[in-house]
């Protein structure tokens, strides 16, 4: 046989295409299956989201708040809407996401200019919109939104004969990611702002461009760096965060206030922790944010180096499940879509962490899955959600029929 030869079959055989062997069996698809490992470590670590933030907040609420349980049932509300999406996401192919992302980097952008203009400012970043019954942050959504949209310039064409990542598609990512971090620059939002870079540039480096492409980029993000602070895009408070980060012995107040109640409070649990409920430190309010961009603080204090430790070893886990299924995936594009969101988490919880503990830049970055916050809880099951329909179709193939490029 030739080149881009089709190979037609009956049903109930094996056909060995180089790829698996696949039992069509009666309905001529092989069965989904569906990535329990994954599944269950991510719910357990939101279920204990929810337990860690009530623990958090029942005692140092906010002005206006009365309600002790008020966050708790909030968060309770993000988890059950955010498993609704999670199994819509399921029951559609994801390949068909491939065909439409220039509509979904449409959106992105349109929602990232509608919070510039509609949005209003926390902690001095103007990255949410009021819906009046909740708040979403579309950054958030953009995260995901622009990891679809440069899977799908990465993997092959239907011009290519086989997928390579040329000068064309790294120009063409390029503007993808750097036109939707400038707009967050633009809230200003410096820590998703690393998060997508840092992100592009894994995704980058699976694809197996050129490592050329790499040092440009390089030049290119240091040059708007400086840029940035010319400007003024980049604050002042977000460069005294790095002086603190630089200077671990700075004064703890002013700047240095957060990670040195941080570690304090994380200190303070030891090896077992002080158990739930009982953390002084984040219950007393000394840690600010400890609810949201400070809640490994709360986990450290209550739980101690155990309960620590345990958290990160489901989040690695979850993170190589990631990686797995992109191995494993059946299709280029899945393949990048998957790495991608291993490395929206994996960078989340190693700065979220390291900003605790005082190894990173403290940056505002949400934990995932244990967090306050809807939009981030939302937008991380999307993510989840879609990793989980690739590793289910990883196998399956139109019914009756196997293509394949390349047969001898």
């Amino acid at each position: 046989m030739g080149k881009h030869s089709k190979v037609v079959v009956s049903k109930e055989k094996y056909v060995n295409t180089g790829f698996k062997d696949i039992d069509l069996g009666q309905t001529g698809k092989k069965a989904l299956r569906f990535d329990i490992i994954l599944f269950v470590c991510v719910i357990f670590l939101s279920l204990f989201g929810v337990l860690v933030i009530y623990s958090a907040t029942r005692y140092s609420l906010s002005a206006g708040i009365t309600d002790p349980m008020y966050y708790f049932k909030r968060q309770l509300i993000f988890l059950g809407i955010s498993i609704f999406v999670f199994a819509g996401f399921l029951s559609f192919d994801y390949r068909k996401l491939k065909r439409i992302w220039i509509i979904i980097y449409t959106a992105s952008i349109a929602g990232l200019i509608a919070v510039l203009i509609f949005g209003y400012e926390v902690n001095s970043n103007k990255g949410w919109i009021d819906l009046r019954f909740t708040s979403i942050q579309p950054s958030e959504f953009s995260k995901i939104f622009t990891v679809i949209c440069i899977a799908a310039v990465f993997s092959k064409w239907k011009s290519e004969k086989k997928n390579s990542v040329g000068f064309k598609k790294v120009v063409l990512s390029l503007l993808i990611a750097f036109s939707t971090i400038l707009l967050i620059l633009f809230e200003p939002d410096f820590g998703q702002a690393i998060i997508y870079f840092l992100v592009y540039t894994g995704m980058l480096f699976v694809s197996g461009a050129n490592f050329l492409y790499f040092i440009g980029i390089i030049i290119i993000t240091a040059g708007g760096i400086f840029a940035g602070i010319r400007m003024d895009i980049i604050k002042q408070y977000q460069l005294d965060r790095l002086l603190v980060f630089l200077k671990p012995d700075v004064k703890p107040e002013g700047a240095g206030y957060n990670l040195f109640q941080s570690k304090l409070a994380i200190g303070s649990g030891k090896i077992f922790g002080k158990g739930l409920f009982l953390g002084t430190q984040t219950n007393l309010n000394y840690v600010p944010e400890h609810h949201t961009d400070f809640i490994f603080s709360v986990i450290g204090e209550e739980f101690g180096f155990v309960g620590a430790f345990i958290v990160i070893i489901i989040l690695g886990i979850i993170v190589w499940r990631c990686f797995y299924i992109s191995r494993h995936a059946s299709d280029n594009f899945g393949s990048m879509l998957a790495s991608g969101i291993g490395f929206i988490i994996m960078t989340q919880m190693i700065i979220n962490i390291g900003m605790t503990i005082g190894l990173m830049p403290i940056i505002g970055i949400p934990l995932p899955f244990l967090s306050y916050g809807g939009s981030n809880l939302l937008s991380i099951f999307i993510g989840i959600a879609l990793v989980e329909n690739i590793y289910m179709r990883r196998e399956t193939r139109k019914e009756y029929e196997i293509a394949y490029e390349d047969y001898k």
